[in-house]
């Protein structure tokens, strides 16, 4: 019990700056990597290598479902199996190896050794190893403090660190475009190599210099019972609910905004331009939410977030129009300042929420809670491009490349923002009184603090 406890007291000083740092540099390479598997890399091995594209359709369909089976598996696997170095620290140091490997037969393949089984075995490989960090990682974030608002303040370093990430691949194929190479290869493996280089530089000082404790509760119950428990559980169906409805709708909008830049608005020399700042204004705008977050509440902040971006969607109806400069630019600009908000404070919110489960159950479950957080939030994403392009050609008769009628045009939009306002006021409503404020969360911490004394 002493150990338990000197544990518990370490982790409840305020992180400093540069632990922060540490725990979350992490991130920057994991979004950089995530960016370029769900944009370059489906057209990569179609255009550029000769897959055709069904193949890789279904491929990295199949491999989706597959990470989506394994998430709250590895989620149960992390929390039960701890280690002389503490809870996390090991699946972290496991993850590297596996992704460093899956990374460069992915991005860095010999054209001849390629075919749909190469792609599929790699792809998967590289998707366990990703679920295993992302999991690893945000469970690991939720035990460095029981704080309500340092948890606001570690996850919001955490997503400051993943806009990062985001804003340096997307400006890496700009570069190259601006130097003359303009291969898709040279692009797809200078974004591989960003991730090669970053994960085993920023892996050491997570390893090194952030605190891991092992657990002082009772070893973790049978997921079936487990699940039963969570399900159960109202603010658990709150945050799921809104998870996969923001997850949704950030899909649609991310699947159509290049359509919406480049055809609605006839401006294709823009659209890349201004997807790099609309991460810009996200990564300047993520000290404000967290503000937010520390003054109002979490449930609060986010809420607000979520009217936010509903109500700029929705704007952009009546004053988009072709050639438009300043609206499409107003536009992601003002768009781009909330991006950070929801997945930052989702995560604070369900850490929270593991310290009510652990006073209810007495079981430390954060990396099936998180792992759960990370299937709603896939499963969403990976619904809203199949319904956004289906309702496009079938409802509206939108052709990509081609020529389009008015009414096309108009269909564009339409389900660009409509498509994206509906799933996020879903989220929004799902949190309507949400039960967890700060004062509740401090009491269950004191009464989880008792306990150890």
């Amino acid at each position: 019990m002493a150990t338990a406890d000197t544990n518990s007291s370490a982790l409840e000083r305020p992180l400093k700056t540069w632990e922060l740092s540490a725990y979350s540099g992490i991130a920057m390479p994991m979004a950089a990597m995530g960016m370029p598997v769900a944009v370059y890399l489906p057209r990569f091995y179609s255009e550029g290598l000769g897959l055709s594209l069904a193949t890789v359709g279904l491929i990295f369909t199949l491999a989706r479902i597959w990470d989506l089976i394994t998430d709250p598996i590895m989620g149960l696997v992390i929390d039960r199996f701890e280690s002389r170095w503490g809870r996390r620290k090991h699946w972290v140091a496991l993850s590297i190896p596996v992704l460093m490997l899956a990374i460069w037969m992915v991005f860095m393949p010999d054209p001849d050794a390629v075919t749909p089984l190469y792609l599929a075995f790699w792809l998967l490989v590289l998707y366990v190893g990703y679920t295993m960090l992302t999991i690893s990682h945000l469970s690991w974030g939720a035990e460095l403090s029981t704080s309500y608002d340092a948890r606001s303040r570690l996850f919001g370093w955490r997503e400051i660190y993943v806009i990062a990430g985001m804003t340096i691949v997307l400006a890496i194929p700009a570069f190259l475009e601006l130097t003359g190479s303009s291969e898709q290869g040279i692009k797809v493996a200078s974004m591989g190599w960003f991730c090669l280089i970053g994960f085993p530089i920023l892996v050491l000082p997570l390893l090194y210099s952030v605190p891991d404790n092992k657990s002082s509760s009772e070893p973790s119950i049978e997921w079936r019972q487990a699940l039963g428990v969570i399900f159960k559980n109202g603010s658990m169906l709150r945050l799921l609910i809104a998870d996969f409805s923001r997850g949704l709708g950030m899909s649609v909008s991310g699947a159509l905004y290049i359509f919406i830049a480049a055809t609605y608005f006839d401006l294709p020399s823009h659209a890349s331009i201004a997807l790099l700042f609309y991460f810009l204004s996200s990564f300047i705008a993520m000290p404000f939410w967290m503000k937010a977050a520390y003054k109002y509440g979490k449930d609060n902040a986010l809420k607000f977030a979520l009217a936010y971006v509903v109500i700029i969607n929705l704007a952009l109806i009546p004053f988009a129009e072709a050639g438009n400069v300043a609206v499409l630019w107003i536009f992601t600009i003002s768009f781009g300042m909330a991006f950070g908000a929801p997945p930052m404070l989702l995560r604070s919110m369900m850490a929270d929420l593991t310290d009510e489960d652990e006073l209810t159950n007495g079981k430390k479950r954060p990396g099936l809670f998180f792992a759960l957080l990370t299937t709603t939030d896939k499963v969403g994403a990976a619904l809203g491009v199949g319904i956004s392009f289906t309702i496009l050609e079938l409802a509206f008769g939108f052709q990509p490349g081609g020529s389009n009628s008015a009414e096309a045009l108009d269909g564009l939009l339409l389900t660009y923002t409509i498509g994206f306002a509906m799933p996020t006021l879903v989220a929004y409503l799902a949190l309507r009184s949400y039960p967890l404020s700060k004062e509740q969360h401090e009491a269950i911490v004191s009464e989880l603090q008792a306990r150890q004394t």
